[in-house]
């Protein structure tokens, strides 16, 4: 059995990155699988289809591993592989490259902890997880071709380097207006005062503007940021009906657009974690969706498919990728 753990620190798209991935990896193997529940999983009361595969039983260690003891039956520990970029390239951070060994080589009776963001992963896979990942409520009233719904990530998210700054969006929304000049944009965010200030020019709805809380209300969210909004299953499941989208780099955004059968069209930020500092390179370095459209700093666009294409160029002239 493939055991993974969702973690209280890890905000709902991180979550349903470590239930979603293991599970793909198991059932690649042959193996069953299991989710040790320590602690919520922040979407139980939206996304009834999750399963959490066998029970597991026992086990205990700190938030992301390693374990201090291993669950009952499991003998193994693998931590998803870790390469930092130099510093001059992502800050240091991790690229979060496909790990080859994970996918082709790991033992039964293993407990994997990690971040798992890559879309080779999921890529061919993607009809389950839309079952997978099937929200409770239908959320369809900003469903339209003359909509577009742009989520803004807020609160401590803009404390990293990941935030895209108000010329992001201003330029995102210039594009979709070559596409509909009729377009109308409205915002889905954690944090509606930063919203104001980013994107003046488009209405708020959805989750942030309503009285009534979050089941999970203050869990919501990673970091020293509490959100105060609504149940964020307003914003997941409209944005899982949108027909145009903007999104910030945030996995909030990531699942239930690229579950979305209904969409058109979608920018998302070129580099995506590193769209502000990038000349070349991805972090995540397997996140570019080909469907998808990418805007970079100069408010340019490009098809997600020819970013693949230049990225692939762009690392074979990189040091950095040599050595990995």
């Amino acid at each position: 059995m493939i055991v993974s753990e969702i973690y209280s620190g890890s905000g709902l798209g991180n979550q349903i990155w470590n239930l979603v991935v293991p599970r793909i990896v198991a059932e690649k193997y042959g193996y069953k699988w299991g989710v040790k529940k320590s602690n919520p999983f922040k979407a139980s009361h939206f996304l009834p289809n999750i399963d959490f595969g066998e029970e597991v039983v026992g086990g205990s260690g700190p938030e992301g591993g390693p374990p201090t003891q291993l669950p009952d039956g499991i003998v193994n520990y693998y931590k998803e592989r870790v390469d930092n970029y130099p510093h001059q390239m992502g800050g240091g951070h991790d690229a979060q490259v496909f790990d080859n060994f994970l996918w082709n080589q790991l033992p039964d009776n293993t407990k994997i902890d990690g971040c798992f963001q890559k879309i080779g992963y999921i890529q061919d896979r993607r009809n389950d997880i839309i079952e997978w990942l099937r929200p409770n409520l239908d959320v369809t009233d900003y469903s339209d071709d003359d909509i577009c719904v742009i989520h803004f990530r807020g609160g401590e998210y803009l404390t990293t380097a990941s935030w895209c700054p108000p010329e992001y969006y201003a330029n995102a929304s210039d594009i979709m207006l070559q596409i509909n000049p009729n377009m109308k944009f409205f915002v889905v965010t954690d944090d509606p005062e930063e919203a104001k200030k980013y994107i003046p020019w488009a209405s708020i709805i959805g989750s942030s503007t309503m009285n009534e809380k979050d089941p999970y209300g203050e869990m919501q969210g990673t970091g020293f940021y509490k959100y105060q909004g609504g149940p964020i299953s307003i914003d997941y499941s409209i944005l899982n009906n949108a027909k145009y989208a903007i999104i910030s780099a945030s996995t909030f955004s990531f699942w239930p657009c690229w579950t979305n059968t209904k969409l058109k069209e979608i920018i998302a930020p070129r580099y995506w974690f590193d769209y502000k500092t990038s000349n070349g390179w991805w972090r995540g370095d397997d996140m570019i969706v080909d469907s998808w459209l990418y805007l970079d700093q100069e408010g340019s666009a490009i098809e997600g498919c020819e970013c693949r294409v230049q990225y692939n160029q762009y690392r074979k002239t990189n040091p950095f990728y040599q050595s990995l």
